[in-house]
């Protein structure tokens, strides 16, 4: 499948649909974090996958951001890009997807101090995007489906208390 000659990257948080682009295309937007571990790649747009989901990537790595609170799979090169853009520090602990293996960024073996600054994106290439921004969306996107799923509740509870008055005023009958 990674051998594919067309890759298409639908974002997760617009769906926008980039592409289609070699593979070696994909990779390098997944190492410059342009690549969000919610986004889904295609080869004929019709089958979609998370991205981590295709070894060829390299998204390897869990940011832990607090006690229970991770960001990833991700690459190498977004770790390093987040720890330029001041989104984690030399003691941010990593989880190798791969082998399970815990570590500090610092300890890791691809820290070597800050990285250099990343080149800027080409035009018609998915933006990249922060850990914060990312997560920031994501508590949007659950807040609305929150918020949705109240509003079918409360509908269900005053459909329920109609039913129950209807059923104690003799006009629907138990089967």
């Amino acid at each position: 499948m990674e051998h594919s000659a067309k890759w298409y990257l639908r974002k997760h948080e617009d769906g926008e649909v980039f592409g289609p682009v070699d593979f070696a295309k994909l990779k390098d937007w997944a190492r410059a974090a342009q690549v969000s571990p919610l986004d889904m790649v295609s080869d004929d747009r019709t089958n979609w996958v998370k991205a981590p989901m295709l070894q060829g990537l390299h998204m390897d790595y869990l940011i832990q951001l607090g006690d229970e609170s991770y960001y990833g799979p991700t690459t190498e090169e977004a770790v390093q890009e987040f720890l330029r853009l001041g989104e984690i520090h030399a003691e941010t602990t990593l989880i190798n997807c791969c082998t399970g293996a815990e570590t500090t960024l610092r300890a890791s073996g691809f820290f070597q101090g800050l990285p250099p600054p990343m080149e800027e994106i080409a035009a018609g290439e998915p933006g990249r995007r922060t850990i914060r921004q990312n997560l920031q969306q994501r508590i949007r996107e659950l807040e609305l489906l929150l918020v949705e799923k109240r509003q079918k509740l409360e509908m269900a509870e005053v459909r329920i208390r109609q039913l129950e008055r209807r059923l104690q005023d003799g006009g629907l009958r138990p089967d």
